[in-house]
């Protein structure tokens, strides 16, 4: 009997691996519903409950929600398979039909700001918020209106998957506009040193700020850019003349203690000076 149940299990897997091959479209993996592998294979509610129950314990599949699975199309020789955070992500997005970025630090290493190890992205979408896992990996779902997504750059994987990350520019926007969550300030105001060698990048953070920043956030980027030397006048009516003075880096114990900024309606209390000495990038001939 315990021979025949091995026998039945083995065929189980051998027909889920053919319907993953079969449906992969050139990618490693297939995206399956439990639904569909069911009827495909002819299986009881209860056979593929079991089936997809041992898999994932033995963790030859990866799930993204309930019902809803990665499959290998080629098992890899020890059995255990993980796709990369990017497909499972693509995967889950696409299935969704979520306007979806990557930011944070996978988005601050991937310009070149940081060389932060990730440990899980951080996901700008206009459909889940909160953390969770998907397809064997954690992410930090933030969820905005649609208007307040864009400025993004995309890279090329194979099997037609196209990851999207905030562009460079919005990136170092995110950093500062999510000074909280991300907590790279001071450090990231060194990051817009960069800005002397690509004075194009200017044009289009100031036009991000003027899209979507807050007065806050506007007036920490404006202040930071016309310290740098560049004209971000344009930005200043986005702030006003009234309201509270806003702290050049939030939440910390000297926030209100520092030289009072009028025009930009900031405290500067750390030095902008000190950071930027300290993030120049020397020239590539020096």
């Amino acid at each position: 009997m315990k021979h025949h149940s091995n026998k039945q299990r083995n065929n189980q897997d051998y027909q889920l691996l053919a319907l993953a091959a079969a449906r992969c479209e050139g990618r490693t993996w297939a995206l399956l519903t439990s639904d569909t592998v069911k009827d495909t294979l002819g299986l009881s509610d209860l056979q593929t409950a079991r089936l997809f129950t041992r898999l994932l314990r033995e963790q030859r599949i990866q799930r993204l929600q309930r019902g809803l699975y990665l499959i290998p199309a080629v098992p890899p020789p020890s059995k255990r398979w993980v796709p990369s955070p990017y497909e499972a992500l693509w995967a889950y997005m696409n299935w969704l039909k979520a306007t979806w970025q990557i930011t944070g630090y996978a988005a601050f290493t991937r310009h070149g700001f940081s060389t932060q190890i990730v440990q899980r992205m951080t996901v700008l979408n206009d459909t889940l918020s909160g953390e969770q896992e998907v397809g064997g990996s954690r992410f930090v779902f933030v969820k905005l209106p649609s208007q307040k997504l864009g400025f993004t750059q995309k890279y090329s994987l194979t099997g037609g998957i196209e990851i999207v990350f905030s562009s460079r520019q919005r990136s170092l926007f995110d950093a500062v506009a999510e000074a909280k969550r991300f907590a790279v300030l001071p450090e990231a105001y060194g990051w817009f040193t960069s800005l002397k060698k690509n004075p194009d990048d200017v044009l289009v953070l100031k036009k991000i700020c003027l899209a979507i920043g807050n007065r806050q956030t506007v007036a920490r980027i404006g202040f930071v850019l016309e310290s740098l030397g560049f004209d971000a006048s344009e930005l200043l009516p986005k702030i006003g003349t009234a309201g509270t003075l806003v702290p050049l880096v939030p939440m910390t114990q000297n926030e209100r203690r520092g030289t009072a900024n009028k025009r930009w309606r900031i405290i500067e209390n750390v030095s902008l000076a000190k950071i930027f000495s300290s993030q120049e990038v020397p020239d590539e001939d020096e």
